[in-house]
């Protein structure tokens, strides 16, 4: 923190080791990018904004965890869910941990991505679609018109 003000941005820190950890976007629409010295990739997203990435970590007996996040960049002074690989924090939107979750996750995503431009949904979309993985229901075909307002019920708000 420089000067007492807090960041505007998140910062996502992407590892990739061989055999014990995978890291990648699924989207997000970055401010800056760099790289540091261990390998890691850092990409940092302003206040605000939406992505997505999934986080892997496994060992010499497989797969350890999955998870896959969407979130939404936080604010100044704003109250944040602190998420593994993602500085200082960020609204959590979906969280799928485990293999069935995390796959159900990216095949939800996956349709979305046919259509839309993922980083520009809706937040509530995005929980809408996290209720529905955590409760291990089907996912509703997504309606254009729902979404029409739900973007229009974000500016309001």
């Amino acid at each position: 923190m420089i000067g007492g003000t807090k960041p505007s941005f998140a910062n996502l820190c992407l590892h990739k080791v061989r055999f014990r950890a995978n890291d990648r976007l699924l989207f997000v629409s970055p401010e800056a990018q760099r790289f540091e010295e261990g390998g890691a990739q850092i990409i940092s997203v302003k206040s605000g904004q939406t992505f997505g990435f999934v986080r892997w970590r496994g060992d010499g007996y497989g797969t350890q965890t999955w998870r896959v996040v969407v979130a939404q960049a936080g604010g100044p002074g704003e109250r944040l869910t602190r998420i593994p690989g993602v500085s200082p924090g960020a609204h959590l939107l979906l969280h799928a941990f485990g293999k069935v979750r995390a796959k159900r996750a990216l095949r939800a995503i996956d349709m979305l991505s046919d259509t839309h431009v993922l980083h520009e949904i809706a937040p509530a979309y995005w929980r809408h679609v996290h209720v529905q993985i955590a409760r291990n229901k089907p996912l509703e075909p997504h309606d254009e018109q729902a979404f029409a307002a739900m973007a229009r019920a974000r500016l309001v708000s």
